[in-house]
């Protein structure tokens, strides 16, 4: 039997740059055959995170600052989920740090193609 536990010190991990302009995130999970993972997601002040399509869905917990989701904002310890299929362009006119776990493949919407590279 294989042991899929994983551990990572956010700490440890640096953040990587997204094609997306003031997005950046770190990956601690990923399994490329199912497109399923975890990450944390930094926004700047005034940053939209491009459209994107949630397969399997997404949960999210917003860890420090704001982000709008739809008409819903979601503030510092917050949760969301948003169901398969959902097509989002979250925004944060603050800045923010959020945990975002999704189990299944997120499709892009737009035009910077590998956006987390789902």
């Amino acid at each position: 039997m294989t042991d899929n536990y994983r551990y990572a010190s956010t700490e440890d991990l640096p953040w990587a740059c997204a094609a997306a302009r003031g997005v950046s995130y770190k990956s601690l999970r990923f399994d490329p055959e199912t497109g399923a993972g975890a990450v944390l997601i930094h926004m700047c002040p005034d940053t939209t995170y491009p459209r994107h399509r949630a397969l399997a869905g997404i949960d999210l917990l917003v860890i420090d600052g704001d982000l709008l989701v739809r008409d819903t904002r979601v503030t510092r310890g917050c949760y969301a989920h948003l169901p398969a299929g959902s097509e989002v362009a979250p925004y944060s006119a603050d800045g923010c740090v959020l945990f975002a776990a999704f189990p299944g493949r997120v499709e892009n919407l737009h035009d910077a193609p590998g956006v987390y590279g789902v």
